[in-house]
C-alpha cells in the first residue's frame, strides 16, 4: 500500500511540475510571440514534452492563455492587497493600491498580455469580465474603506467602483500603446487621485 502511495505521489508531483513547465513557456511565447503566433507544438516542444502532455493540462491554446492571464492577474491582485495591507490610513491603502497596480503595468509581459493579447484572445467581453472577477472587489474594497473613514463622500459606491476599474483599465491599455509607458502612467496617477480628491466630504 504504501508504494502504490509513493508511486501516486510522484506521479502527482511530476503532472504538477509538467504544468508548472507549461505554464512558464507559454508565458514566455506568448509574451515574446503573441497568442496567434504561438502554437501548442512550440509550448510543448519547449517543454520537452508530447502535444498530448499539453492537452491533458489543457483543452485548447485559449485555455492554456486564460490560465497565464489568471495566474498573471491573481499574482498583480495579491501584490495590490500586500501594498494596501501595509497602512493603516485608508487613503494611504488606496494610493499604494493604484501605484502597485500601475507599476505591474510597466512589466512588458504582464503588460502586453494582460492589455495586448487579451482582447484579442479572448474577443473583449469576455476580456472585460475576466478583469472584472479579478479587480472589482480589489477596487470596492480600497472604496468603502475611504468612505468608512469619511475621506470621501459618495452614495452610489457600486457606480464608483465601476467607473475606477474602467479608469484602470484605460489607462493600461493607453500604456500599452504608448512609446512612454511610464510617462502615461505618472500621468493617470496624478489625475486618478484628483478625481479621488475631488470626492472628499465638503466642510
Amino acid at each position: 500500500m504504501l508504494q502504490m502511495e509513493d508511486t501516486r505521489t510522484r506521479r502527482e508531483e511530476y503532472s504538477e511540475a509538467t504544468k508548472r513547465a507549461l505554464l512558464d513557456a507559454a508565458t514566455s511565447l506568448f509574451a515574446s510571440r503573441g497568442f496567434r503566433e504561438t502554437s501548442l507544438d512550440e509550448v510543448a516542444e519547449r517543454c520537452r514534452v508530447t502535444k498530448g502532455a499539453v492537452y491533458h493540462h489543457f483543452s485548447s491554446k485559449q485555455a492554456l492563455f486564460e490560465a497565464v492571464l489568471d495566474e498573471l492577474s491573481l499574482a498583480t491582485c495579491d501584490a495590490i492587497l500586500r501594498a494596501a495591507a501595509a497602512h493603516e490610513s485608508a487613503w494611504d491603502a488606496a494610493m499604494a493600491g493604484m501605484d502597485t497596480f500601475l507599476d505591474a503595468c510597466l512589466d512588458p509581459t504582464y503588460l502586453r498580455l494582460c492589455f495586448q493579447e487579451g482582447p484579442a484572445a479572448l474577443g473583449f467581453e469576455n476580456w472585460w469580465e475576466k478583469g472584472e472577477s479579478h479587480e472589482i472587489a480589489l477596487i470596492r474594497g480600497m472604496l468603502d474603506g475611504l468612505k468608512a473613514q469619511g475621506l470621501v463622500e459618495v452614495e452610489d459606491i457600486d457606480t464608483l467602483t465601476q467607473l475606477f476599474f474602467g479608469c484602470m483599465t484605460a489607462a493600461a491599455l493607453s500604456m500599452a500603446r504608448a512609446p512612454d509607458p511610464r510617462a502615461v502612467r505618472d500621468g493617470v496617477r496624478e489625475v486618478a487621485t484628483r478625481l479621488v480628491w475631488g470626492l472628499r466630504p465638503r466642510s
